[in-house]
């Protein structure tokens, strides 16, 4: 065991768990991790703000991570406020048997000690047990008057009043029956963890299904540098992963390799062999029988949703997608209408989407899913537009359905079938800037809502502006592509 003050922490445990190789490289060369996305930087960010707003639930306490340094001095923090009988410790730190925890909340009522881990989700998985099982089992053996430890999540059933109410705003889960019962697991799991380190050797692992349970590894890009050729059967779009891992696990590495009768979908087929020619496969007639459909004048429309973890507005709840932009384009204008929900202006939004759409006769979008959902909850919501809203989601006509459908393959597309990668091969004249994707949206947006007025403010709504407009200039330009390449 190392001479540190610990060996492994929470986050190296659950990488043994869910692979040793991942662990290993971890631990040993964490120069070869995948660099973190933008995306999932942002999701880390709003795991960090639940979780300090959630302090309001225990207010007052002493928060370890802002008085130390490093995890020494941190333990070290620690057993002085409990043997000071603090009643409230903020990242109370833990070591036991080389493993540290830090816990988000620990309380002293009457002599016996609660903890809370917070997570920024509705539900409790898998992976935020496990996870609580081992806080319980360190801190338990650091701190025998330790009762339980609850995790937090969100209430789903939460809508907020006047002010967020943080009581009502969370719900908690006991771990405590479930952790004692894994004790010996961890105690287990862990002497592997030690002799694995000790042998000073990467593990000879494969690649396989443990590469995206319970996430994505982050040595993705290390362990399938050599397995991510051109041709490689995992780069075959709309297949599900078991049967890839079937094939690749009965040695079958290459398209060329994957007979016709092994797959199932015909459009599986149409996609490898377009992939394997590197030729373009169009189905004409339903792909003009498709913009014979759209009926003029045809407008493209998106539109941007803020849905916070923690509810900034009267009458919504964590989580609740609530629109906040959005955009048209006819082939020469392009109107929108932004709504800063300083306070709910879904009303607005809701009449503001009428009006804007009301001459159009049909409405081009990419992947309807969001757009629908968000008509929808607007006419539940305000049912004085319900009709004209029912006349808006009748003439959505979605692009995207070409795509999906493989009525139209390009092997440029490769597997990715996102608005940005399709507008990115077949046109040439739409380009995205500073925004790269809708998370990242909604964190401008974020950033707007804070920003005192001025001219940083406005910036910021212009580039979430032009960030909605590209996607209906990108839709737009391949409805203008599909009609000039396939109608008569």
């Amino acid at each position: 065991m190392s001479d540190k003050i610990y060996s492994l922490s929470k986050t190296s445990f659950l990488k043994f768990d869910q692979c040793q190789k991942a662990f290993f490289l971890y631990k040993n060369h964490p120069y070869l991790r995948d660099k973190i996305s933008v995306d999932k930087q942002l999701t880390f960010k709003r795991g960090h703000d639940v979780g300090f707003y959630a302090q309001q639930l225990f207010p007052g306490g002493i928060d370890v991570s802002k008085e130390t340094k490093n995890v020494a001095q941190a333990a070290e923090l620690t057993k002085q406020l409990i043997q000071n009988q603090t009643s409230v410790i903020y990242e109370a730190t833990f070591v036991f048997n080389g493993v540290l925890v830090m816990i988000d909340i620990l309380c002293l009522n009457d002599g016996i000690y609660t903890a809370y881990e917070i997570k920024s989700s509705l539900k409790v998985s898998e992976v935020y047990l496990k996870d609580a099982y081992l806080q319980y089992y360190v801190i338990k053996n650091n701190l025998p008057q330790l009762d339980d430890l609850f995790l937090v999540t969100l209430n789903q059933d939460y809508l907020m009043e006047e002010q967020t109410d943080p009581k009502k705003l969370f719900k908690r889960r006991s771990t405590k029956q479930k952790a004692l019962e894994n004790f010996s697991f961890f105690e287990h799991k862990i002497n592997e963890a030690y002799q694995l380190l000790e042998q000073n050797a990467i593990p000879n692992i494969a690649i396989g299904k443990q590469c995206f349970r319970p996430y994505q590894c982050d040595f993705f890009g290390s362990c399938w540098k050599d397995v991510l050729h051109e041709k490689s059967i995992f780069n075959l779009p709309l297949v599900d992963k078991n049967k890839l891992f079937e094939w690749y696990d009965s040695g079958l590495r290459s398209m060329e390799q994957i007979e016709d009768s092994l797959i199932e979908k015909e459009n599986n087929i149409v996609i490898k062999n377009a992939l394997l020619n590197n030729r373009i496969f169009s189905r004409a007639e339903i792909i003009k029988q498709f913009v014979e459909k759209i009926k003029l004048p045809v407008a493209a429309m998106d539109m941007e949703i803020w849905n916070p973890a923690i509810p900034q507005i009267k009458g919504t709840g964590p989580f609740e997608q609530i629109p906040f932009l959005v955009c048209f384009y006819n082939g020469s204008n392009n109107p929108h209408f932004f709504a800063e929900h300083q306070s709910d202006q879904r009303r607005q939004f809701a009449e503001e989407l009428c009006v804007l759409s009301e001459s159009y006769a049909s409405i081009l979008v990419y992947d309807k899913t969001m757009e629908v959902a968000v008509i929808e909850m607007l006419a539940k919501k305000h049912p004085e537009f319900s009709e004209q809203l029912a006349a808006l989601k009748n003439k959505l006509v979605d692009v995207f359905e070409l795509i999906l459908n493989v009525d139209y393959y390009h092997p440029a597309f490769k597997n990715n079938f996102s608005l940005k990668s399709v507008s990115g091969v077949l046109l040439s004249d739409v380009s995205y800037n500073q925004i790269g994707s809708g998370l990242e949206a909604m964190n401008y947006f974020d950033q707007y809502r804070a920003a005192e007025v001025g001219e940083q403010k406005e910036e910021l709504k212009q580039q979430l502006i032009s960030y909605c407009h590209t996607d209906c200039l990108a839709t737009f330009g391949l409805f203008e592509f599909f009609s000039s390449e396939f109608s008569n």
